[in-house]
């Protein structure tokens, strides 16, 4: 599909899973809102459609949005442009297990539904922890066991499997916290639950 297609394709699904009762932008808004205030710029993992981008773009941050699938990408940075986010959004096509940025580039990080694509969370949750400055937040999002039953049922009914790898939510919080994050919150609604954890700070000296 062009590009025209793919934003039609986009908001017919939207469309799609509001009559089933879920607003995918009530949900990025929720889940780039559940950590309270939150220090720029921002890293947004495995972007996708830029939801969540535009969700902590319309937080007043900077954001740098990262992801491998460049169709994604695309429609991403073309919806951002019809919101009027385009000029706090930089939409790179980037493996996140490793990034081309120093240590402590970024005041936090998140990923929104991304976790049960991945066989192996650690090496991009290790690479965001180095990305984020101490004092800094991750908010790590994924379905909740309703949220990934309607998905599910959406994809059967066009003849297709939702994956959903081993990676979990409770996964990410172990993987960070062994590396010395320290859990703050946990929140769910929209179909979605959200962790944060954060980097602590290096002593005075």
């Amino acid at each position: 599909m062009n590009l025209e297609e793919r934003k039609a394709a986009f908001h017919a699904r939207t469309e799609q899973y509001c009559r089933l009762g879920h607003d995918r932008f009530a949900a990025a808004r929720f889940v780039a809102e559940a950590a309270g205030c939150l220090e720029g710029p921002a890293l947004d993992v495995g972007t996708g459609r830029g939801l969540l981008a535009m969700a902590l773009a319309r937080r007043g941050l900077d954001v740098v949005s990262v992801d491998v699938n460049a169709e994604d990408s695309e429609l991403a940075a073309a919806l951002a442009g019809e919101a009027g986010l385009d000029g706090h959004i930089q939409f790179l096509l980037q493996d996140a297990r490793s990034l081309p940025f120093p240590d402590g580039s970024f005041g936090c990080a998140a990923m929104m539904e991304v976790l049960h694509h991945l066989d192996d969370a650690r090496p991009i949750l290790t690479e965001m922890a180095r990305l984020v400055q101490p004092g800094g937040v991750i908010v790590v999002a994924d379905f909740t066991e309703a949220g990934f039953a309607m998905v599910a049922s959406v994809h059967r009914a066009d003849g297709q499997e939702h994956p959903r790898s081993a990676s979990t939510l409770e996964g990410a919080q172990e993987i960070l916290a062994s590396l010395g994050w320290l859990e703050e919150g946990r929140v769910e609604a929209h179909l979605n639950v959200v962790a944060w954890l954060r980097k602590p700070k290096a002593p005075s000296s």
